[in-house]
């Protein structure tokens, strides 16, 4: 089968370039996840064009159709790297993440080659400074497809899921409790925009925490900015997402730990649950376990609706992994990611 490979612009992209988009992302999404209602095609168009206006970050996307067809797409690649607007810009500078899916019925024809040549020459001319990609695999024909090619592991990790019904409510209460008796001095701030006496001091703990998480070899770091944490609550607000941060400020007034969770009404029936960090002189208190029996208590008060809420963790991030275990998290995709060179 030939294959037409065209950029797909979100700004530009005509209605039936779109269409064969959807058709095929929805194709993508059956067989991930299977069990996961699909959202409007609407609405997701719209979150797309949104986040696309990101002076942090910018993107170049392909679409493959088949050369006698533009219903169904065959095919999507996409790149993602930083701006030097971006505060962690100069550390993350040479990697970028890759995104590419191959219909099963175009698969091992050499599409998928084809894309990861096309994005990889935009990259050349676009973005000198990338040198490796990165890659979230989740199926077997993305390892040996991406292994093929000089791909290394770098860190594996998995989607886990908690489904509401199947919560141990009184073991999460008592959670609750237990921290706030062993913290008798702290606070817990439950907000969907960080408050300006606490955004500066809330970045360096959101990118430590971040930086505390296992990476395997992976060299990218985050740093983030007040700047960049007010461009994302602007963006949830024009997006119809609820962001909503939990976290726990000492008697002194210091930050020592978060968790943050973002809800939508299209996908009312689940939540997604960011990251969940305590700061390494805070730990042994149970903070970990209060704040995520704060979120739960959170989402069943606030979303009764929701059905599940999920998360993704390192394979190798046992503190983390214990809790949400106990909790009854339970693992969906796991998934490996891998470090591609693409010059130097």
């Amino acid at each position: 089968m030939e294959f037409k490979i065209i950029k797909f612009d979100f700004q530009n992209a005509a209605p039936e370039v779109w269409d064969g988009y959807f058709r095929h992302a929805d194709e993508m999404q059956c067989e991930l996840h299977p069990e996961d209602p699909l959202l409007p095609w609407e609405k997701r168009k719209a979150m797309m064009i949104s986040g696309e206006a990101n002076p942090y970050s910018r993107a170049c996307r392909f679409l493959a159709f088949p050369e006698d067809s533009t219903g169904v797409a065959a095919g999507f690649v996409s790149a993602v790297a930083e701006t030097p607007l971006s505060p962690s810009y100069e550390t993350n500078r040479q990697t970028g993440d890759l995104s590419l899916y191959v219909s099963p019925g175009c698969r091992s024809q050499g599409l998928g080659s084809l894309l990861l040549k096309r994005v990889i020459e935009e990259l050349a001319a676009r973005e000198t400074s990338v040198t490796e990609l990165l890659a979230h695999v989740n199926l077997d024909c993305g390892r040996r497809f991406i292994e093929r090619r000089g791909g290394t592991l770098s860190i594996k990790f998995a989607e886990n899921w908690l489904y509401f019904k199947e919560v141990d409510w009184p073991m999460v209460e008592a959670w609750a409790a237990e921290g706030e008796r062993k913290n008798p001095g702290m606070a817990i701030k439950t907000v969907t925009a960080i408050p300006l006496d606490d955004i500066e001091e809330y970045c360096v703990v959101y990118a430590e925490t971040m930086n505390q998480q296992p990476m395997g070899d992976l060299a990218v770091r985050a740093k983030c900015t007040p700047e960049q944490i007010r461009f994302g609550e602007k963006k949830n607000l024009e997006q119809g997402v609820t962001r909503t941060t939990i976290y726990s400020k000492e008697g002194d007034g210091h930050i020592s730990g978060l968790t943050e969770i973002v809800y939508f009404k299209e996908a009312g029936h689940r939540v997604k649950q960011l990251l969940t960090g305590v700061r390494e002189q805070y730990r042994g208190r149970g903070l970990g376990k209060l704040l995520k029996a704060r979120m739960l208590l959170h989402v069943r008060k606030e979303y009764p609706e929701v059905k599940y809420v999920l998360t993704a963790n390192a394979d190798s991030n046992g503190a983390m992994l214990a809790i949400n275990n106990k909790l009854g998290f339970k693992t969906d995709l796991p998934t490996k990611v891998y470090k591609l060179k693409i010059q130097g």
